[in-house]
């Protein structure tokens, strides 16, 4: 109804005057709803007589143009002093806020062009959004909420500059009045006790034409036809690259990068991994699906999240990641999810020459590892000369996706160094150790008979030695289960190919077993 004052156009039953009288009769219960004790206090912190920004009446268009927002020139401490110093001067009614906002913001007949009628647009849309912040950020909503009063006082003034050259007078205040006088002027009441749908809006709706449509009776099934009918829809359209640039993102920063990470990984998988892809989609929609709160930027990367990216992105063709990483620059903040972790621990004390042996194996793994496909994924950390103190340290401060022992054991636990030459770790506190290892695949107990002490697996995937084994076995074992690893395998695929090199190489396969947690 208030843009015909800028089209200058008569309607039927459209009351201008009306208008901007509905337009104050929302305003003012929204503002008791949001719990504002007084708006004239509300407004008048905000425009003391003046424009906040230039803190000049009238304002200053150019200076509030070049000042509006920027902290070098905008005072708020002395827009406090102004309120203060005018306040006793303040409007006392209706009209005399009319009057003010046209001292600060003078209009003419000519000079409107839509302005007054955008900016209030505009507010409105702030408004909103401040309404639903307002329990973090309640300044934020007072702040717009006088703005909001600012260009609807701006209209006023436009049309009453109308009515002036009509040679006719309007009076807010009178207008308002008449129309919200204390009582429902439909019912009567200081409380009104009209339907909530009146009559003469069923009148209107009773135009429409009449459409009957099936409600919702299974809820579940309901949801279930839903997800079917966007996974056809994403199907429909290639699971194009592009399709992640058009998503909404607003569940959090993390939430977005993993969202695209696997759309766009989905893609890059289709022709050679289907399998991978169609699980990289599922976790797209339900990433997209999840309900973060407002603000939120962490995310917490659950298992299953983490396997089906980890797996993915090594099966990923190198110049694929590249791409990624230069199209989403934010993937280095998921660095760390998408490497592997490998920890060598190692224990010798016994002395003798099981040091050499075992600083063996440590160089065998890095050498496999640096040979691999996915090497710069693979990270390697070593614990040597181990005591308790140390593992359970290690432990604490860092996860990892495979921890490997190289050195002694039995059918009682692993050997470490004590403070009197060997202490035996029993599995079961070791065990206990690996608790708090969330990203842990695998453990390797690469020592002789150590699977006759296992009742239990402490880890997704535990492998052992089932007897004593020598040290050309020992590092064949190694081998192939590290080149496998550094190919993009899973420890589970990594099992199998060790086994194949013993095989290969003439040791006994069984010497090595799995147990599967």
């Amino acid at each position: 109804m208030l843009t015909l004052l800028d089209r200058k156009k008569k309607r039927d039953r459209v009351d201008i005057p009306g208008a901007l009288c509905k337009a104050l009769g929302w305003y003012f219960p929204l503002l008791a709803k949001m719990g504002v004790e007084s708006v004239e206090h509300l407004l008048f912190t905000k425009y003391p007589k003046v424009c906040p920004y230039c803190r000049n009446s009238p304002h200053t268009e150019q200076q509030c143009k070049l000042v509006k927002g920027t902290e070098g020139v905008l005072s708020h401490e002395r827009v406090r002093e102004l309120t203060k110093a005018n306040w006793d001067s303040r409007p006392t009614g209706l009209n005399d806020w009319q009057l003010m906002f046209e001292a600060i913001y003078p209009r003419s007949l000519n000079s409107s062009g839509g302005f007054s009628i955008i900016a209030l647009l505009e507010e409105l849309g702030e408004l909103a959004e401040a309404v639903r912040v307002f329990e973090r950020y309640p300044h934020y909503f007072y702040g717009e909420a006088a703005d909001v009063f600012s260009y609807l006082m701006g209209l006023a003034n436009e049309y009453a500059l109308q009515c002036a050259e009509r040679g006719e007078t309007f009076n807010y205040e009178l207008e308002f009045l008449s129309r919200y006088p204390g009582l429902c002027i439909a019912c009567g009441g200081r409380v009104c006790i009209c339907p909530t749908v009146p009559a003469a809006t069923v009148g209107r709706m009773a135009k429409e034409m009449p459409i009957s449509v099936a409600r919702i009776s299974d809820v579940e099934k309901f949801d279930a036809a839903g997800r079917e009918t966007a996974e056809k829809v994403l199907e429909s359209v290639g699971r194009i690259p592009a399709l992640a640039k058009h998503l909404p993102y607003d569940r959090g920063d993390m939430n977005a990068v993993l969202t695209q990470l696997a759309f766009r990984l989905a893609h890059a998988l289709e022709e050679n991994h289907k399998d991978t892809a169609d699980r990289l989609l599922k976790l797209a929609i339900e990433l997209g699906r999840e309900k973060r709160p407002s603000g939120t930027i962490a995310h917490t990367i659950t298992a299953d999240i983490l396997d089906v990216l980890k797996e993915a992105w090594l099966q990923a063709d190198p110049a694929v990641q590249q791409s990624l990483e230069i199209e989403q620059p934010a993937l280095g903040k998921l660095a760390h999810i998408l490497e592997t972790r490998v920890l060598i621990v190692t224990g010798n004390p016994r002395g003798q020459n099981q040091a050499i042996r075992l600083d063996k194996e440590i160089s065998t793994i890095r050498q496999r590892v640096r040979l691999g496909t996915v090497r710069d994924r693979i990270h390697i950390e070593t614990l040597t000369a181990a005591t308790v103190d140390s593992l359970r340290l290690e432990l604490l401060s860092n996860s990892y996706e495979i921890i490997h022992f190289a050195g002694h054991a039995d059918a009682d636990g692993l050997e470490l160094l004590g403070e009197d030459g060997v202490h035996n770790l029993t599995f079961e506190a070791f065990g206990k150790m690996l608790a708090e290892q969330k990203s842990l695949k695998c453990v390797v107990i690469n020592a002789c008979s150590a699977m006759q002490g296992l009742s239990t697996a402490f880890a997704p995937l535990v492998i052992a030695m089932v007897d004593d084994i020598d040290d050309d076995a020992a590092l064949v074992f190694a081998k192939g289960f590290y080149d496998a690893v550094a190919a993009g395998q899973s420890p589970a695929k990594a099992y199998d190919i060790s086994v194949t090199a013993l095989e290969s190489e003439g040791f006994d396969q069984h010497i090595v077993a799995k147990m599967i947690g």
